[in-house]
């Protein structure tokens, strides 16, 4: 059978940059200015802005982002949303691969599946994951910032 090669490779310009992982809330807030946004979470993303950090991004949290803009639950355009992310170099969209999916059967305590494809992610990664949500904060197997 044909190894299948992983697209989970990271670029060698995220290679010597402090790197995170953000969810869709903190993601969000982010872009659109909120003041539901933790200190430590906005400075980040501002270091993230200039540069000086990379932020990985997780394809269900852009779906997650379409969803809440369809929605229509918090006003921002999705369009723009994606395209600042996609042609910026300092965040990066990570797919839902072979990789992210055996990693997801090894999360056993995270049941929701939005939530376990985000933690499966971040262990992959080894990154610290920038998320508000008390549960995911708890979880003992991985590092979380807000």
């Amino acid at each position: 059978m044909k190894k299948l090669r992983s697209r989970f490779t990271v670029k060698p310009a995220y290679r010597n940059r402090s790197s995170f992982l953000t969810d869709t809330h903190a993601l969000l807030w982010h872009f659109t200015n909120s003041n539901r946004i933790s200190t430590k979470a906005k400075d980040i993303f501002d270091k993230c802005e200039e540069g000086h950090c990379v932020i990985f991004i997780p394809s269900i949290v852009i779906a997650e982002c379409l969803r809440i803009f369809n929605r229509k639950k918090i006003a921002f355009n999705f369009i723009t949303l994606f395209d600042q992310i996609r042609e910026s170099e300092n965040y990066a969209i990570i797919p839902l691969d072979q990789r992210v999916l055996l990693q997801m059967t090894e999360t056993t305590e995270v049941t929701e599946l939005h939530d376990k494809i985000i933690v499966a992610t971040a262990q992959l990664l080894d990154v610290q994951l920038i998320t508000k949500d008390s549960f995911l904060r708890k979880l003992k197997n991985i590092k979380t910032i807000w």
